[in-house]
């Protein structure tokens, strides 16, 4: 055997009698044997067969050689006389295109006999591999790949048939123009919906072709999904419109799933394939994102999907939703009075430069600083003011900075040893002056501070209060200053009066010291005139979180007046809160996970709608009215949006 070729000399003897042939003292003239070989490439071996010899002789002789070359011996010693067969296995698949010739011949008593004919073996071509066939929705059509160990193809032909439901040929085999002759994938868009089709490739060397590989498993491409999908807000109600691409859909199906992804997949409607719009009825106020698909029976296109919502009530603010792009890193928000928003970056806090203003960006020294949670405000002359805190190695400062209209200037509002309690309450105000109002918590207690002819005064609220809470301060439009205290049993609100001294209220929200309060909030309209909002849990269905509103009237607080219950966030957001300058107007705003909800209170009452941001994500937005009354909503989506959505009235 050659072994160059790796030939294993384990070829399989077909006996006929037993033993090998014995000589003969007179043997007759031996005839040259009739040889025939094949070739099994999924085994890679060669099957020899020849006509078995008359007379006595010793046995055979088998050689080989590859292409033009010499012939050589492969067994070495006789085959027996009785064989008829040899099987020869490669220990490799043997190079493509590769001619063998084989032959044989009698051995009788040292005597070789003449030659048989040749036969020979040419090793085929490789035949394409994983032959594949779906319909690409990116691509538009059906994808048809296939993979090759071929080392001399230079091209391959594809082929197709159509065929029915069962993969049956319905059709003549047509071959396909490929772009390049040695690619290994096609996309067939020349294709019908829901028709089936199949594929078979073969490859080609020259003139030599391999085996045809396929026909492929049926593929078919499915019907068309449809276009100009489209919602129109209705009371109650979304009107669902769209146009048919489909001439084969027997099937229409409308899902449609809360705005967040919170809850289940809704399958709202199954129509006749020819329909072309639906009402999606008795829904309450929220984004929802619907998806539209249509069938053939056989394979189902999904379609479009759009977020649409019912129609905000009659009363409800009518607002214009005007978009902007900022960094990522802005999250504070200030309205002028002209209805143009200041903003700020978060972390680090910075105030940047706005186009409709004058002044420069500014940022705390590089300090170890603290800034309130919403630091930046704009005054009635729209210059920006920030309160921060800046702690060194030995005290702690509050501070003031404001653009005058020509630079930005800081102030030291209170200082303190760092074995001093000294940090701000809260949120803080500007008052008409544009000077500052907070509160602090100092190591003599909670103080109001405000500035008075040029310097910082300090003023006890209720110095015999020792209730542990969260403090929140508050200016009417007056610039009169209001607190609330939000405690684990109840709420409190000190007014302050003209002689300086604070009167205390309790408010009627009593709650188990069980609930905690998750948000609590206000706005005064003067003395006699607020509203004040909490949300905490649902005791009626923990999954929720109910926003509350209590309403001050005549100076007397009324009973709590549940707004919503609705489904828990999952995050600590606070609701935004505003009232407008001539204090006529409040406005609470709320992120749900189906959207961002609005309350407003016209003269019929407490009126619920939908801000017009469709889907938010853990969004930052916050509500004010410019110096015309009108309200404003700057939404940004989600932490990682770049957008900013001003809905505006």
């Amino acid at each position: 055997m050659k072994r160059a070729w790796g030939f294993a000399l384990a070829f399989c003897l077909f006996l006929i009698g037993c033993g090998g042939g014995g000589g003969s003292s007179s043997p007759a003239a031996p005839v040259a044997p009739q040889l025939s070989a094949t070739y099994d490439p999924a085994q890679t071996q060669i099957t020899l067969t020849w006509t078995q010899a008359s007379g006595n002789i010793d046995g055979y002789n088998l050689e080989f050689r590859v292409g033009s070359g010499t012939y050589t011996l492969i067994n070495s010693s006789p085959i027996f006389s009785s064989a008829t067969t040899v099987i020869l296995t490669f220990k490799a698949t043997p190079p493509e295109l590769t001619t063998f010739d084989f032959r044989i011949y009698t051995v009788a008593g040292g005597v070789n006999g003449p030659y048989s004919n040749v036969a020979e073996i040419k090793t085929p071509l490789l035949p394409p591999t994983y032959l594949t066939a779906t319909y690409s929705l990116a691509d538009g059509g059906i994808l048809i790949t296939w993979e090759t160990l071929s080392l001399l193809t230079d091209r391959y032909v594809l082929e197709r048939a159509t065929c029915d439901t069962a993969g049956a040929p319905t059709g003549a085999w047509a071959s396909l123009s490929l772009p390049n002759p040695a690619a290994t994938s096609f996309v067939d868009k020349a294709v019908a919906e829901s028709q089936g089709y199949l594929y078979r490739v073969t490859a080609w060397s020259g003139t030599t072709s391999s085996t045809t590989r396929g026909p492929s498993l049926r593929a078919a491409p499915p019907p068309l999904a449809p276009t100009a999908f489209a919602g129109q807000a209705l009371p109650g109600a979304v009107g669902l419109t769209w146009v048919n691409q489909s001439r084969t859909a027997t099937q229409i199906q409308i899902t449609r799933v809360a705005s967040g992804g919170y809850g289940p997949t809704v399958l709202v409607a199954t129509l006749p394939g020819t329909s072309t719009s639906f009402q999606d009825t008795s829904l309450p106020l929220g984004y929802y994102l619907y998806t539209i698909s249509v069938s053939d029976g056989q394979q189902a296109t999904t379609g479009p999907t759009l977020y649409a919502a019912p129609a905000n009530p009659a009363n409800a603010p009518s607002l214009t939703a005007t978009v902007q792009t900022a960094d990522l890193s802005v999250g504070c928000f200030a309205l002028s009075p002209d209805g143009l928003w200041a903003l700020g970056t978060s972390s680090p806090f910075t105030v940047l430069p706005a186009p409709w203003g004058t002044w420069p960006a500014w940022a705390p020294p590089a300090s170890v600083y603290y800034g309130l949670k919403d630091p930046l405000r704009l005054d009635a002359q729209s210059r920006p003011h920030a309160l921060y805190a800046i702690q060194t190695a030995s005290a702690t400062a509050l501070n003031h900075a404001w653009f005058d209209g020509s630079a930005w200037i800081t102030e030291v509002i209170a200082q303190a040893p760092l074995t001093d309690t000294l940090s701000f309450a809260g949120p803080y105000w500007l008052d008409q002056t544009g000077s500052p109002q907070a509160l602090l918590y100092t190591a003599a207690g909670l103080r109001y501070t405000r500035k008075v002819a040029g310097a910082w005064v300090q003023e006890d609220i209720d110095p015999s209060n020792t209730l542990a809470g969260t403090w929140h301060l508050f200016l009417d439009p007056s610039g009169t200053p209001h607190v609330l205290l939000t405690t684990l049993a109840d709420s409190r609100e000190y007014s302050r009066n003209a002689d300086g001294t604070w009167t205390r209220q309790i408010l009627p929200n009593t709650m188990s010291t069980f609930v905690s309060v998750h948000f609590e909030d206000g706005v005064w309209a003067d003395a006699n005139t607020a509203w004040v909002f909490y949300k905490i849990p649902d005791v009626n269905n923990l999954a929720n979180d109910a926003l509350w509103a209590m309403q001050k009237v005549n100076g007397a607080w009324q009973q709590p007046v549940l707004l919503t219950s609705f489904p828990s966030t999952g995050i600590s957001d606070s609701p935004s809160v505003a009232l407008s300058p001539d204090g006529s107007r409040v406005a609470v705003a709320f992120a749900q996970k189906n959207g961002l909800f609005l309350f407003t209170q016209p003269a019929q009452g407490w009126v619920e709608s939908l801000v017009p941001v469709p889907s938010v994500d853990s969004p930052l937005y916050k509500a004010s009215f410019d110096g015309g009354n009108h309200l404003h909503i700057l939404v940004k989506p989600s932490f990682f949006s770049t957008d900013l959505v001003d809905s505006h009235e």
